[in-house]
């Protein structure tokens, strides 16, 4: 059974008591303070909750002269099975005016469990909140300053981790934008992050990024925008030995120049472009200083008032928990449909392919061409929600995915299929999509531009 009360001892308990406090209605405010209480609950199926590789896990024959002996599992074969999750969640905004509707506060936070039915010692909490001061001076600057902290279940990758794990995420952020005229404006920004692990083992990937951007931008009478800016960031690796600065560095600077543009082709559809060339500097192993490509593609066209569709294409490069992978560069291609049926019901469908170029530690790699891993990567997602009540929902979310490393033909397959009872209080239509809560849900089937 679904019960507030059963948040009050966890750690982040605190979230809700300060969301409540500040949901007061003894605030001076030029406009309404707007509200949002979020309850859901829900039922997981996971096929392969540690993503285990296909041919990873193998039986151990026995002796050939005893016939009557059954195979031995081999050890990582007791992580093979299918398990089903019970989560519990509580979500809640306010949206808050300070003066004017200008200048506002914004507050979200979210709550969770989540418990294994096989794999017990998965069970955990869910952390996240997030405080937002968007803030305007007279009509020609504003701007706004963020901070938040996430707290979830590390994403296994490939099997090679079995162990729990919980990563810690903070993050912060103030930019301002100075409007020169009405067709120009500049930006410029700060912003810092962080992330660390509970396990030893993935604490080498602790990391603390910086970050300063300036840009300019020009927009049309049309709508469209082009903006050209450069982003300098540093990250350091704060917990890594000698052993591992010599494998993987202890931190690298990047520079990054880019284009950003959209275009309104119509009221029905915008096409925008992300085009970047980030030049990555280590701290003490130079001779691995690069230059990456970072861009993104977007299209969006409203079909009808019910139908919505999005195209993405990207090359951009990331960095994934595995010691013998230096970075990862990736290619892609993603679709997305929105189905709007009815007021009550809508459907979303997305399908992506991704070829990934696994850049390996010289030291540890162990293919014949010693320098890098390829993979391909199909992800079909399906979702659906029907509101069946005024303010509840049953939702419907899931993903098929398969991933095949190109060197030895090996196979990843995982289907997550998730169930869910949602209730949604709001004092005003539309704060909760206004306040962004769904990006809490982490969606399995929805694209991460559209949450």
């Amino acid at each position: 059974m679904f019960s507030i009360a059963h948040f009050s001892t966890q750690p982040g308990s605190w979230l809700v008591s300060g969301l409540l406090f500040a949901l007061s209605p003894s605030i001076y405010a030029a406009d309404t303070v707007e509200l949002v209480l979020q309850l859901e609950t829900s039922l997981t199926s996971d096929s392969n909750p540690f993503r285990f590789y296909e041919q990873t896990a193998k039986p151990v024959q026995p002796d050939q002269g005893d016939q009557t002996e059954q195979p031995v599992l081999g050890p990582d074969k007791q992580f093979r099975n299918r398990d089903s999750v019970t989560g519990t969640d509580v979500r809640a905004g306010a949206i808050i005016p300070i003066l004017s509707d200008r200048t506002r506060l914004i507050l979200t936070g979210s709550l969770g469990n989540r418990h294994y039915k096989n794999y017990k010692e998965l069970n955990h909490h869910l952390t996240a909140a997030d405080a937002t001061l968007q803030w305007a001076a007279g009509k020609i600057v504003n701007g706004q300053i963020t901070a938040g902290k996430e707290d979830r279940l590390f994403q296994y990758i490939n099997g090679s981790l079995t162990d729990k794990d919980i990563s810690h995420q903070k993050r912060a952020a103030a930019n301002v934008n100075f409007k020169l005229t009405d067709e120009w404006s500049l930006n410029v920004s700060l912003d810092r992050a962080g992330l660390n692990y509970d396990l030893p083992l993935n604490q080498l990937y602790n990391f603390d990024e910086r970050g300063r951007q300036l840009s300019g931008r020009y927009y049309s009478p049309t709508g469209s925008s082009v903006e050209i800016g450069t982003r300098l960031s540093e990250t350091n690796f704060p917990d890594r030995n000698e052993r591992d600065i010599a494998d993987l560095d202890k931190a690298y600077k990047e520079s990054e120049v880019f284009l950003d543009a959209e275009w309104r082709y119509s009221s029905k559809s915008v096409t925008s472009a992300h085009l970047g060339v980030i030049k990555r500097k280590y701290d003490v192993l130079t001779e691995r200083d690069t230059n990456l490509s970072n861009i993104l593609l977007r299209g969006t066209y409203h079909h009808s008032p019910k139908v919505r569709l999005d195209l993405q294409l990207w090359d951009r490069p990331f960095t994934i928990v595995d010691r013998t992978v230096v970075y990862v560069l990736s290619k892609a291609v993603r679709f997305d449909a929105q189905w709007k049926y009815s007021d009550k019901s809508q459907m979303n469908f997305s399908t992506l392919f991704q070829n990934s170029d696994n850049v390996l530690v010289p030291r540890l790699a162990t293919l014949a061409d010693g320098t890098s891993r390829k993979e391909k990567l199909i992800r079909v997602g399906l979702g659906g929600a029907y509101e069946f009540e005024r303010g509840f929902r049953l939702v419907l979310d899931s993903f098929y995915e398969k991933v095949q490393r190109e060197s030895d033909g090996v196979n990843l397959k995982q289907a997550v299929v998730k169930f869910g009872l949602e209730y949604t209080y709001e004092n005003l239509p539309g704060s909760n999509s206004r306040m962004g809560l769904k990006r809490y849900q982490h969606s399995l089937s929805a694209s991460d531009s559209l949450r």
